[in-house]
C-alpha cells in the first residue's frame, strides 16, 4: 500500500504513528528494540514503517544518543560452523536489544584484524567482540582509546574480559583418551597462523600428555598447514608415506577429521580397526558420518551467548562476570578404536 500525498518527501516519525494510528513516543520505542510496547501496536508499527518505506536516520540518531546501536565483531573465517554457529546466536542475543551485528573477517591474520577493527570502530561501534588472545600489539590500545567494551572468545584471558575454554587441558583429555586404547604412534593436523593461539596451546596440551606416557610427537607428523577437507585428505597421504605412520590422527576441528577420513579410506585402511581419527567442535554432521566421529564438544552456542551478555551488560551499565569458563566434553564414538596389534 503506498500514500501518494508522502511522496517525494522523506517519510518522519509522525507520518509512522499517523499510519499506524499509535503516538510517536510509541513508534520510538518500537523502533529503539524496546520489549514493554505491546505485540499488536509493534505489529502495527513495523507494517506500517514497511508501507511507507520508512527508513532510520542512523546519523541523528547516534548524534543524539551517542550511540549508533551497532556492534562489531571479527572473526578468522566465516568458512565453518567454528564461528558462524556463535555468532547466530551472538546476532540474535543482540538483536533482541535493538543492537546491529557489523561483521568483518580477519583471514587469522593479526593486521587485518587490526585494519577491521579500525575501520568498525571509524563506523562508530558500541562494542565488539575478537576471537582468541592473541593479536597485533597496537590492537588494545586502540580499543582502550575509544573506550568501547570488548570481550575475547574461544580463549580465556585473565587480562581482558573473554570468555572460552583450555585449550591444552581439552587436547590432553583427547590425547588421553587415545593412550587408553594403546596407541602410541600419533599424528597432529591442523591449521596454525601465528595468531591462532587456541590451536598453538592444543598442541602444546597434545604433547604433554604424551610426554607424561614417555612419547613425543613425530615432527614430521605435525602438519600445521591444513584448513580445508582437501588439505586434511592430502596430509593424511603424506603422513601414510613418512617415516613413522601413525595409528592415532588427531584433527584440529571436525572438517579436517573427514578429510583425514576420506585420505584413510583411499588408502584402504579400516577406521577405526587400521587407524583412529578424532576432530574437534562436534559439528552437526560429526555423529551421522560413516564412521561417527569422536570429538570434542565445544558448547559453540553459548560462547555466542555469554559474549552478548557480557557486551550488554556493559553497555547498560550493569556488572557481568568477566572470565566465563566453559568445559568442552569428550564425546566418543566409533572413529576411535584399539591400537592396531601390528602397525603399517
Amino acid at each position: 500500500m503506498s500514500d501518494k500525498s508522502l511522496l517525494p518527501g522523506r517519510v518522519s516519525l509522525e507520518d509512522v504513528a499517523k499510519r499506524s494510528g499509535v503516538s510517536t513516543a510509541t513508534v520510538s520505542r518500537v523502533l529503539n528494540g524496546s520489549t514493554t510496547v505491546k505485540a499488536a501496536r509493534r505489529e502495527a508499527v513495523e507494517r506500517a514503517c514497511e508501507e511507507l518505506g520508512y527508513v532510520i536516520n542512523r546519523a541523528a540518531r547516534t548524534l543524539a544518543s551517542r550511540r549508533s546501536m551497532t556492534i562489531g565483531a571479527v572473526v578468522p573465517t566465516l568458512a565453518t560452523e567454528t564461528f558462524s554457529r556463535p555468532l547466530a546466536t551472538f546476532q540474535q542475543k543482540i538483536h533482541q536489544s535493538g543492537y546491529t551485528l557489523l561483521l568483518a573477517n580477519s583471514d587469522f591474520d593479526p593486521d587485518t584484524e587490526l585494519k577491521e577493527v579500525n575501520k568498525l570502530v571509524e563506523y562508530g561501534i558500541d562494542a565488539l567482540m575478537l576471537v582468541g588472545n592473541s593479536h597485533h600489539p597496537r590492537l588494545w590500545e586502540r580499543i582502550e582509546q575509544q573506550n568501547i567494551p570488548c570481550i575475547q572468545t574461544f580463549s580465556v584471558d585473565q587480562r581482558y574480559p573473554s570468555v572460552g575454554y583450555d585449550n591444552e587441558q581439552a587436547a590432553g583429555e583427547l590425547t588421553a583418551h587415545l593412550l587408553g586404547l594403546g596407541h602410541q604412534r600419533f599424528a597432529v593436523i591442523v591449521g596454525t597462523p601465528p595468531s591462532n593461539d587456541r590451536v598453538s596451546d592444543r598442541i602444546s596440551g597434545t604433547r604433554q600428555a604424551l610426554a607424561k606416557a614417555g612419547l613425543e610427537l613425530a615432527e614430521e607428523n605435525l602438519v600445521n598447514s591444513a584448513f580445508t577437507m582437501n588439505d586434511a585428505r592430502q596430509a593424511m597421504f603424506r603422513l601414510l608415506d613418512g617415516p613413522t605412520p601413525p595409528t592415532a590422527v588427531i584433527c584440529g576441528n571436525d572438517l579436517l577429521a573427514f578429510g583425514a577420513m576420506r585420505g584413510a579410506a583411499e588408502r584402504y585402511l579400516r577406521i577405526p580397526n587400521d587407524i583412529s581419527i578424532t576432530g574437534f567442535n562436534d559439528y552437526e554432521y560429526s555423529e551421522h558420518l560413516e564412521h561417527p566421529l569422536t570429538t570434542m564438544r565445544v558448547e559453540l552456542d553459548r560462547i555466542g551467548e555469554h559474549a552478548a551478555d557480557y557486551l550488554l551488560a556493559a553497555l547498560n551499565g550493569e556488572e557481568a562476570p568477566r572470565q566465563t569458563l566453559l568445559k568442552p566434553e569428550l564425546i566418543v564414538r566409533s572413529s576411535t578404536g584399539s591400537a592396531p596389534r601390528r602397525p603399517r
